[in-house]
């Protein structure tokens, strides 16, 4: 019988959880406790602390796979316990990993099938250069953000005074960008609405602008590892040009230099988002493989 129980995740894991995250010290957005608590139930996750191992499940049946597991111990051990439990529910083990890790299996076992997950990949950035966008590839954002400081504008730090208000930004900006039908867009509402619900309890960081008084965008996210903080979401209204190009600024220089490195996640495989995350010329992309045991 596989010793690996899988339940839904709860808010109480997040301690466990974030202790041993830090161990392994991934990059990749989805090693972080608040992306895996505010998907739960669009990707119906569940997690297993065993063996100093944090494992992260989604989905189920012929769709089920796992994160490789975050924490401490032998490659081998992580896989016997994966390839345990797929072996008696009647599934093929399905594992998400990045690049270091895909390359280790894949020369562990000769038995897997790595395949590259491009609308998965992370785009990071070198933190100052979003903060000082030196350089003539960056004059545009420059060109933005100075007509957006044409407005009366101001920032602050998203705390419980002003999250009802960043709430309201993001029902208008659901009003003017997400359609009826568009299932991806609408869970992702969900999973912001749920981000606010339980903003302070999962420990995020973010800024707010306000333009006129009014909150016009915001932006928050979580450390992923010692050197990148992860921005789970951004929004702006579309009234004001620049608007994305200074909540991007502001929350950046409100980290004060303490991450080396900005990761904004993937870009789902939309051409408009990624043809924006390119434009801000990542250092590197965080690499996804599906990797498939027989």
């Amino acid at each position: 019988m596989s010793d690996l129980i899988f339940r839904k995740i709860e808010l109480s894991d997040r301690e466990t959880a974030q202790k041993l995250l830090k161990k392994s010290n991934f990059r990749g957005c989805e090693y972080t406790f608040g992306n895996n608590f505010v998907w739960r139930d669009v990707y119906k996750i569940e997690v297993c602390f065993y063996e100093n191992y944090y494992f992260v499940k989604q989905l189920d049946g012929d769709n089920t796979r796992f994160f490789y597991p975050a924490g401490e111990g032998e490659t081998e051990r992580a896989i016997e316990l994966l390839r345990e439990y797929c072996g008696e529910k009647g599934l093929r083990l399905k594992i998400l990993a990045n690049k270091e890790k895909t390359e280790e299996i894949t020369s562990l076992y000769s038995d897997v099938k790595a395949e590259a997950v491009r609308d998965f990949f992370d785009y990071v950035y070198l933190s100052e250069n979003l903060e000082n966008l030196i350089g003539k590839k960056y004059h545009a954002k420059r060109n933005h953000l100075n007509r957006f400081y044409e407005n009366n504008w101001s920032f602050e730090k998203i705390t419980k005074e002003n999250l009802s208000e960043c709430a309201e930004l993001n029902r208008r900006w659901a009003e003017e960008n997400v359609d009826a039908g568009d299932e991806e867009k609408l869970a992702e509402q969900i999973v912001v609405e749920e981000s606010f619900k339980h903003y302070e309890e999962l420990g995020y960081f973010g800024e707010a602008i306000r333009v006129n008084g009014r909150v016009e965008a915001f932006a928050f996210g979580e450390p992923s590892s010692d050197d990148c903080f992860v921005v789970h979401v951004e929004k702006s209204s579309r009234d004001y040009q620049g608007s994305y190009a200074a909540i991007n600024n502001v929350l950046v220089r409100a980290l004060n230099g303490k991450f080396v490195y900005i990761n904004r996640e993937d870009d789902a495989g939309a051409d408009n988002l990624r043809k924006a995350k390119l434009s801000y010329f990542p250092a590197f992309m965080e690499e996804k493989y599906y990797l498939y045991f027989n």
